[in-house]
């Protein structure tokens, strides 16, 4: 599940993202040519810019597990929409579902991190815990190192699965 500082970076992302497309339609818009450019001279139009997909939002979207919440990619703007499970969904070809996480990678993913660490009393206290989420969870939280360890690891797999399904949709 995404932290409250994940899904704060989000929000300003997107924020600032909205803030300067405004900037750059304005700046299309309002540009004029010089009188030196001749009669024939043309405002300059800007062109469709590449969509800059948004890979926090993609990651924090995979990384829901709360089940109440479809994630969608608009492959135009590159934004991530959140709707509930309840409501209407968003249809294809502009938007794509984003693939959600399986509770099985999930304990792949703890097999995996064991794999990483060094053998210590936190490693032995995590293995003894990896079937029970909540318990690893709690067990994590004992020790600060291994528990940034560990989001740094969840957040790369993340990312390397979003990529993974992005050249999937041909859209990287």
């Amino acid at each position: 599940m995404p932290t409250l500082m994940q899904k704060i970076r989000l929000v300003i992302r997107g924020w600032n993202r909205r803030r300067q497309e405004r900037d750059q339609e304005f700046l299309a818009k309002n540009t004029w040519a010089p009188a030196s450019a001749g009669a024939g001279a043309r405002k300059p139009v800007a062109g469709p810019a590449a969509t800059q997909l948004d890979i926090e939002g993609l990651t924090v979207a995979y990384l829901d597990d709360s089940g109440q919440i479809h994630h969608y990619l608009d492959t135009e703007s590159g934004d991530v929409l959140d709707i509930r499970a309840n409501e209407a969904g968003v249809g294809p070809p502009r938007y794509l579902r984003i693939p959600a996480r399986s509770s099985e990678s999930e304990a792949d993913d703890r097999r995996l991190f064991l794999t990483s660490l060094d053998a210590s009393s936190v490693r032995d206290r995590l293995a003894s815990c990896i079937g029970f989420p909540e318990e690893f969870r709690r067990t994590l939280s004992t020790d600060r190192g291994t528990e940034r360890a560990w989001y740094s690891f969840k957040n790369d797999r993340a990312i390397a699965v979003i990529d993974a399904w992005l050249r999937d949709v041909g859209l990287r």
